[in-house]
């Protein structure tokens, strides 16, 4: 354990390494504690300054994260500002899928950041599960920094299309016939969904239940049109992934989703040309090294060998905090979501199993804490007997960043620009 809060609190603030109650094998680093800032700008601060030098050889950044907070999507900002000094185009990596990410673009193509949020505010009215993580303010903004102004992306959409986004691909779609039963069943779906999502009865929703048949007949109607079969072709796949789970199926549905994904991924990574800088910022799960909680080896697993390949390496960096507010999917009259008090244990015990105090971390701001140490010194008992996720966190990332004071998401249906 860690000897005093004074010596912890000492510690943080030159960026020193806290004094753990036995002296450390000269072998084994010493768990740090490393306070950092972020801002558009870029990482600072002790935790800041470490990052920053891992980034020079780095060819990925994978940011994993706990979903519904402010404080990761603005640390991949910070991130992103770094990586793009160091002289290369800087790609980016998101958890919504390839059709969502177009819709994106199309919204702020030619707009200013906060003229494309103001218009992606309007598209998501009333549809707020439409799809995941950009539907809040931070994500979009973090989205917006990789459309360029001569009209191209890097936002690189590489996940299944969410469950509620029919609500705004099939409109998109509807305009593209004018047969006019097939358009009014479009628009049809997109309102039952809305309808549906809005009470959070995700077995309602069309990917829930459109089966071979439905999308067949789709595809039927738009023959002739290569846009327009891709997207159904997308929505196929994922309605396919949804129901896999539904049904229990839920190894299967894991293995089906990270197939796609990691799909996805190489096939904007050969678009992009020669050995790509890429910034993917998601759930941890998908982007840890080594088995994931749910059993499988997801798109973090692959980019290791990948950056090799290239002389670079993968940097893993995951964000979990121990305790503050966070944005959560809750739906009432009018609403989506709300504020919660947060607080996780897993970390809690993962820091204490390395000697360090939860209490004693500043009540406010992030601390960056490498695991090489942590995982060194940890003995396979206490890696065991750590959470689940937890474990993980030790095994499959470089680096942790935490505050005991997150802050939530800011969703559009809060957002007051």
């Amino acid at each position: 354990m860690i000897k005093s809060a004074l010596g912890v609190i000492g510690a943080l603030l030159l960026g020193i390494a806290p004094l753990s109650a036995t002296e450390p094998d000269a072998a084994i680093p010493t768990v740090e504690v490393l306070p950092l800032s972020f801002a558009q700008s870029g990482v600072s601060g002790p935790g800041g300054e470490r990052i920053k030098a891992e980034l020079v050889d780095a060819q990925f950044v994978a940011l994993g994260e706990d979903h519904g907070f402010a404080d990761s999507p603005m640390l991949a900002k910070a991130l992103a500002a770094d990586m793009q000094r160091l002289g290369m185009p800087v790609y980016h990596a998101a958890e919504i899928g390839p059709l969502s990410a177009d819709w994106l673009h199309r919204h702020f193509s030619g707009n200013s950041t906060l003229a494309g949020l103001k218009i992606v505010a309007a598209g998501l009215r009333g549809k707020g599960l439409a799809m995941p993580f950009t539907s809040n303010v931070e994500d979009a903004t973090l989205a917006a920094g990789f459309f360029d102004a001569d009209g191209t992306s890097r936002l690189w959409g590489i996940d299944q299309e969410f469950m509620g986004a029919p609500m705004i691909l099939l409109e998109g779609l509807a305009t593209r016939t004018h047969d006019k039963a097939a358009r009014s069943k479009l628009m049809g779906i997109t309102e039952a969904d809305r309808i549906a999502l809005s009470k959070l009865e995700f077995d309602n929703a069309w990917l829930a239940k459109a089966n071979t048949e439905d999308f067949a007949e789709l595809s039927k109607t738009f023959a002739n049109d290569p846009e327009a079969l891709k997207l159904i072709e997308a929505l196929a796949v994922s309605a396919k992934i949804y129901q896999l789970n539904n049904s229990g199926s839920y190894a299967a549905s894991n293995e089906s989703r990270s197939a796609l994904m990691q799909g996805y991924f190489l096939e904007n990574y050969r678009k992009a040309g020669r050995a790509p800088k890429v910034l993917l910022k998601m759930g941890a799960y998908h982007l840890g090294r080594g088995t994931t909680p749910v059993g499988i080896y997801d798109l973090g697993s692959l980019l290791p060998g990948l950056a090799a390949a290239n002389g670079k390496k993968s940097l893993h960096i995951v964000f979990i905090p121990i305790a503050g507010s966070v944005r959560s999917i809750a739906p009432s009259e009018n609403r989506v979501t709300a504020v919660k008090p947060y607080e996780d244990e897993g970390v809690g015990a993962l820091l204490t199993a390395a000697g360090l105090s939860v209490d004693a971390l500043p009540p406010t701001g992030h601390v960056v804490i490498p695991m090489t140490a942590i995982r060194l010194r940890l003995s396979g008992k206490q890696k065991r007997d750590l959470p689940e996720m937890a474990r993980f966190i030790v095994n499959g990332f470089d680096y942790l960043v935490t505050t005991r004071d997150a802050k939530p998401a800011t969703h559009f249906e809060d957002w007051r620009p």
